[in-house]
């Protein structure tokens, strides 16, 4: 064996592959030679051992690609609110054609008043304010009769005083009033209490004897078919059944809705309950509120839909809260990365190397970073750093970028100078991801999804206040960025 190569060998007596080639020294079988073969074959020794010696190659961290399984999405109960609009007309209009358009009736005591009177009426016109429905009807009316001072045995014996109003004659007028009080019962029926209110003459017939009022007796004809015709209205709209106009909310609530780039949410509503009753003018207003656990899923949810409960005890409140999963591939984010690294070059003195190549990965709750360069030295080496998220500018950064040991390990033998500090820092200054615009995409496309027409023409109406990173985990695939998701929503039924 040529001496000086002999004497090169024990200068490197630490490199694998010097100890690899003087195991296969040992382990040579001798054959006879001459000096052109010794010659080749140092020739081959030299520059193994000295391409050995340029090239790294440490092995990955141990960890590499086991992961931590993320915490499952958490739930917040929501309140969505339904505002609901009930046009009450058409059930009074039911009653008002059952009610009859003319009255007519008499007394003819001996003695007394004696009167004839007819009274014919409009349709019923309907208002409200609050909880309280008002019924109005417009009324024409006339009298006629006689006033019998004294009677005896069936004759007046005094002579009788003729009277008249809107009798042969044009009709005198009058308005007639009703209200009624409206309340909600827990099978969705509407409870309605009718009563007669007053019956105030425009052009009043003022006839008088005996301090008896003939339009006080015209009240008392018609006392009994008001009475009625409240009855009627009570009945009318005790079958008015709000469970059409909510059924269609609660079932499309339970449906699929897709976020692109996101997954897909279901609200999940657990009960409703439904605020009080305010009328405006012929409308019957209510919100609607339902009691939900949203949420979003990665995949279709294909879970049975549950048929609308009865009605709880009303939950005043607004807005919605839902978790969801954003991910982010590790092979986007390492090409995001090689384009900020790939025209780097990193120097200490007369050694330096470029990177020619990056690959992340996940180590547990570290993110491993694979750096393929070329220099100097070339090879490849292993960094770990823990993501960090600066809400205010929408980056995540790695913290505390360190080598992995059996990086470090092989680098204090062969290249040293890469382990500088100096190096270090500025590979950990230029770890930075933008997250911008996938958080901008995000909020568009829940906004989007918050906000369109869903089976039944159900209107969703919605708003997002915030979008809040409020952890990570690191998958097999992807890095997945937690977000809490704030809001309001409510759903307009036509």
């Amino acid at each position: 064996m040529n001496r000086s190569v002999i004497q090169w060998n024990s200068a490197w007596r630490i490199s694998p592959q010097l100890e690899f080639l003087q195991k296969c020294r040992r382990n040579f079988t001798p054959f006879k030679t001459n000096k052109k073969t010794l010659s080749i074959l140092n020739t081959i020794l030299v520059f193994g051992i000295i391409s050995g010696c340029r090239t790294i190659k440490p092995s990955p961290p141990e960890a590499s690609n086991q992961i931590e399984f993320p915490k499952p999405l958490p739930t917040v109960s929501s309140v969505i609110n339904i505002p609901i609009k009930v046009a009450l007309k058409p059930f009074v209009t039911m009653a008002d054609k059952s009610f009859q358009k003319e009255f007519t009736g008499a007394e003819e005591p001996c003695s007394g008043l004696r009167y004839n009177y007819r009274l014919t009426r409009e349709p019923i016109r309907v208002s409200g304010t609050a909880k309280t429905v008002y019924l109005a009807l417009d009324v024409s009316y006339g009298f006629t009769g006689s006033y019998c001072p004294k009677c005896l045995f069936d004759n007046c014996i005094i002579p009788s005083i003729p009277f008249s109003c809107g009798w042969n004659e044009p009709l005198r007028r009058a308005k007639i009033a009703l209200k009624s009080d409206v309340d909600l019962l827990l099978d969705y029926h509407i409870k309605s209490s009718t009563s007669f209110t007053s019956f105030t003459p425009i052009d009043p017939c003022n006839v008088s004897f005996a301090n008896i009022n003939i339009n006080d007796l015209l009240v008392r004809q018609l006392t009994p078919e008001l009475d009625k015709l409240a009855t009627m209205i009570d009945v009318d709209i005790g079958k008015q059944d709000l469970r059409p106009y909510v059924a269609p909310v609660w079932k499309a609530l339970q449906e699929d809705i897709f976020i692109p780039y996101t997954g897909y949410l279901r609200f999940q509503p657990k009960s409703m309950s439904i605020g009080e009753l305010n009328m405006d003018g012929s409308f019957l207003y209510f919100s609607v509120s339902l009691l939900a656990l949203p949420a979003i899923q990665s995949t279709p949810w294909n879970t049975p839909l549950i048929v609308l409960p009865k009605l709880s005890p009303y939950n005043k409140g607004d807005g919605f809260a839902v978790y969801t999963d954003l991910k982010l591939n590790y092979d986007s984010l390492s090409l995001q990365l090689f384009e900020v690294f790939k025209n780097e070059t990193y120097a200490l003195g007369r050694d330096k190397i470029t990177i020619t190549g990056l690959r992340l990965f996940p180590v547990k709750e570290k993110l491993g970073i694979e750096v393929g360069f070329s220099g100097s030295k070339k090879g490849t080496f292993y960094l770990l750093g823990v993501p960090e998220f600066i809400a205010s500018n929408n980056q995540i950064v790695l913290k505390n970028i360190a080598y992995d040991v059996a990086t470090k390990n092989v680098l204090i033998k062969t290249a040293k100078w890469i382990l500088d500090e100096t190096i270090r820092k500025k590979l950990e200054s230029q770890m930075v991801f933008d997250i911008g615009d996938l958080v901008l995409l995000t909020k568009k496309s829940i906004h989007e999804s918050l906000n369109q027409t869903l089976d039944g023409n159900i209107m969703l109406r919605g708003s997002l206040k915030s979008l809040e990173i409020e952890g990570w985990s690191l998958q097999k695939e992807a890095l997945w960025v937690r977000v809490k998701t704030l809001g309001s929503i409510s759903v307009l039924v036509n």
